[in-house]
């Protein structure tokens, strides 16, 4: 139900506009709303040809040939799934040694195409926001960062239980989340409630860098009975 209102909510913002730039995480949450999304655009229901994807992040050291990787979770999910194509997308490979350049490359994509008109997050279990982790500077646009001791922790269950020296990540900024038309925070599971409580209803800090949606002016929520 949580991934079917996001798809139907989606569906009919590209309705609205469908020629707008769009964002979707990687991760388990999104994996049922990518495959309504693919399912809507497949039956005819929408039509993707206009729309601008811009990726949220990924892992820096992997590529989209990784499995895990979030390109290659996008490049599976979403862009593979799909009979018709969109009009451009950005998507990082992380493999890279320019990764700088690529940082400044999402940025351009996003000015020539933005503000993202609908971008669709999860929350992480330190109520990061794509990779923006605890005691991030809310005026950063994309940008490199180091990954937490808790995302760093759970990083395991996207490779297959294999711990794998990641120690950084790159990422939009939340500088490029608020400006956002509408924000999505999906996310389900009893092991998410005690985040989704404070970065609801705890203080506007960066220590929990989700709590910033607070101030966004069109900010939902879909949440799972657990969650």
């Amino acid at each position: 139900t949580m991934s079917r209102t996001a798809a139907d909510m989606v569906a009919q913002l590209v309705r609205e506009d469908p020629r707008m730039l769009i964002s979707f995480p990687g991760g388990d949450t999104p994996v049922g709303l990518l495959e309504l999304f693919c399912g809507k655009v497949n039956r005819g229901e929408l039509d993707p040809t206009g729309l601008k994807f811009v990726q949220l992040d990924d892992w820096v050291g992997l590529g989209p040939d990784d499995e895990g990787s979030c390109s290659h979770f996008i490049r599976e999910k979403l862009l593979k799934k799909m009979d018709k194509p969109f009009a451009d997308v950005f998507t990082f490979d992380g493999s890279r040694a320019d990764i700088d350049g690529q940082l400044a490359a999402q940025d351009a994509f996003i000015n020539q195409y933005g503000p993202i008109s609908v971008e669709v997050l999860g929350i992480g279990m330190n109520g990061h926001l794509g990779f923006n982790e605890e005691g991030v500077d809310f005026s950063l646009r994309s940008h490199r960062t180091p990954l937490s001791m808790t995302t760093r922790g759970v990083q395991k269950k996207y490779f297959g239980g294999r711990d794998l020296p990641l120690t950084e990540g790159i990422t939009q900024g939340i500088a490029q989340i608020m400006e956002s038309r509408t924000v999505m925070v999906i996310a389900n599971g009893e092991k998410k409630a005690e985040i989704v409580a404070k970065a609801i209803l705890g203080p506007v800090t960066d220590q929990v860098p989700a709590s910033v949606l607070q101030e966004h002016p069109n900010c939902y929520y879909l949440l799972d009975e657990g969650a």
